[in-house]
């Protein structure tokens, strides 16, 4: 790990010489005949993509708020401040950080070889800016280590903040695909770059862009650089006395906010002493106990139990919130294309398994358990019911989004009844099969899951990518023989007596992928006694 570290430090420094190279040549040979509104566009991309890559990497791993841990300098003789002042400056040294602050000190000093001397005053304001982005998003980083500190509400914050850091990354797709649905017209159609073009127009973003640089901190540095190119230098001074103070006022209430974490209490509020337990809706019991009571009792109660589990974790969080994006993205494919009914089946099915299949947990059946595999050991139960309990669990999380994502593109591109219930059989098929390849993986690969964080070990990583693929393979399967079935029932069209081959065709498909799960269910029970032992061990791994 200390040889990683080492490379992946060297790496960072090599990008930062290149950012700060290619800062440096562009903005020799492009600024002096660059407009003021494109050199704020300049400046406003280099701190855009740094502020990103920031916050991205704060959201990667929430459970810490320090580079360097504050419980291993206590035997030191150094005060929490000394230590607050190294993990400061700790900060510095990660990749994004060097890389934008050499891009930022490139511009810099490009600026003041291409437009004078007098932009000297550039140079101590993207230094302020700079800091300022570190001090507000280590204010934010022990913020939310503080919310971390309660177990229960571990999991949701992982998850939002992994769905708002992907909203954020999709928001300028999703502008300019409502840009081109609000703004087009059905009798006389505008091309998609002139629509473009108009929405993006750098000449009329001094208008708009000024605002948000004005009343956000970070942006002081574009508009003190956007007045300095036309000879006003007194905003820069401004800016860079107030990015100062805002810079020592955060980092202020950072260091209070990381005692707090380290105290175990709360941003403003005493210790908790307890929580009362939630309850949970009559409604909601309700169809569980509906769902649980049609199956048998012991792979009810399995199921059951693995359901609670994955849905604690962060992940299983993202699980829940994932199937709402999709929806959401094919609710603007449905504002942007009209027409899609063709392609209806196969992009139902492909939409289905991609917001609603969990390979993380049919890859890992036992690594969520912890040591509540030992204790569903020593009851020794059968383990083929051990097996259908773990997929029965999976199957609230698979058919729930699958299905609503079929009837949602249904409702926007329709299609036949017949066609839209094949639809539904087929994804059945691709789920019996996704259970029995994630089986596969969880006995042979087995790996100790986080409850804390999003980040996952090399062998996780590996076996994920062999479910994936895996996954993408069937439904390629699945989709061929789709095509193979429509095609046949357009060539039977013109007969007499018309049979709805793609619902024939899916039905005989999933009567025979049911059998053989049932086969291949034994298989793995046996697999699965054979190899308790070894996926005991590798399971309650430490991992956090």
């Amino acid at each position: 790990m200390k040889s990683l570290g080492a490379f992946l430090m060297a790496i960072g420094v090599v990008a930062a010489g290149f950012a700060f190279l290619l800062a440096l040549s562009l903005g020799i040979f492009l600024l002096p005949d660059a407009s003021p509104v494109s050199v704020l566009w300049a400046w406003d991309g280099v701190l855009l993509a740094f502020l990103f890559f920031r916050v991205w990497g704060i959201a990667t791993d929430l459970r810490v708020a320090d580079v360097l841990s504050m419980q291993n300098f206590l035997h030191l003789p150094l005060s929490p401040g000394d230590i607050f002042v190294l993990n400061v400056v700790a900060l510095h040294l990660q990749p994004s950080p060097l890389i934008f602050g050499a891009a930022l000190l490139g511009l810099s000093l490009a600026s003041i070889f291409a437009l004078g001397p007098a932009h000297v005053i550039l140079l101590p304001l993207a230094l302020a800016a700079f800091w300022c982005v570190i001090a507000l998003t280590r204010q934010l980083q022990s913020f939310v280590a503080a919310l971390m500190v309660d177990k229960r509400r571990r999991g949701t914050i992982v998850a939002v903040s992994f769905m708002v850091a992907m909203l954020l990354i999709q928001a300028p797709n999703i502008y300019v695909q409502v840009e081109l649905w609000s703004e087009r017209d059905q009798t006389d159609p505008e091309p998609a770059e002139e629509v473009i073009g108009e929405a993006l127009d750098p000449g009329e973003a001094s208008q708009w862009l000024l605002i948000p640089n004005l009343a956000l901190p970070p942006g002081w540095l574009a508009y003190g650089a956007y007045q300095a190119k036309q000879d006003r230098y007194w905003p820069a001074a401004l800016a860079t006395l107030g990015l100062l103070a805002i810079t020592g006022w955060s980092l202020r209430r950072s260091y209070r906010s990381t005692l707090q974490v380290y105290r175990q209490t709360e941003p403003g509020r005493p210790p908790r002493r307890g929580r009362p337990a939630a309850n949970t809706p009559i409604w909601h019991r309700g169809i569980a106990d509906a769902y649980w009571g049609m199956c048998p009792r012991v792979p009810a109660a399995i199921g059951r139990a693995s359901l609670r589990q994955w849905f604690r974790s962060p992940h299983g969080k993202h699980a829940l919130l994932m199937p709402i994006m999709v929806l959401g993205f094919v609710l603007l494919a449905g504002l942007r294309f009209e027409d899609m009914a063709t392609a209806q089946p196969y992009l139902g099915l492909g939409l289905a398994a991609f917001c609603s299949a969990p390979v993380l947990f049919a890859g890992n059946l036992f690594g969520w358990d912890r040591g509540g595999f030992r204790v569903l050991l020593a009851s020794n139960p059968p383990r083929h019911l051990v097996l259908l309990g773990k997929h029965l669990g999976l199957l609230p999380i698979t058919l729930g989004p699958g299905i609503a994502t079929l009837v949602a593109v249904q409702l926007l591109w329709a299609q036949p009844a017949t066609h839209f219930l094949a639809s539904m059989l087929q994804y059945a098929l691709f789920c019996l099969l996704l259970f029995m390849v994630g089986t596969h993986f969880s006995i042979t690969e087995p790996w100790a899951a986080s409850f804390n964080s999003l980040k996952q070990r090399g062998e996780a990583v590996a076996s994920n990518l062999g479910v994936f693929l895996i996954a993408v393979f069937a439904l390629a399967v699945i989709m061929l023989a789709n095509v193979a079935l429509l095609a046949l029932e357009r060539l039977m069209a013109g007969a007499a007596w018309t049979i709805p081959i793609y619902l024939v065709g899916s039905m005989v498909e999933l009567a025979f992928v049911a059998g053989w799960y049932r086969r291949v269910l034994l298989r793995q029970a046996g697999a699965l006694t054979r190899e308790e032992g070894r996926i005991l061990e590798a399971i309650n791994t430490p991992v956090d």
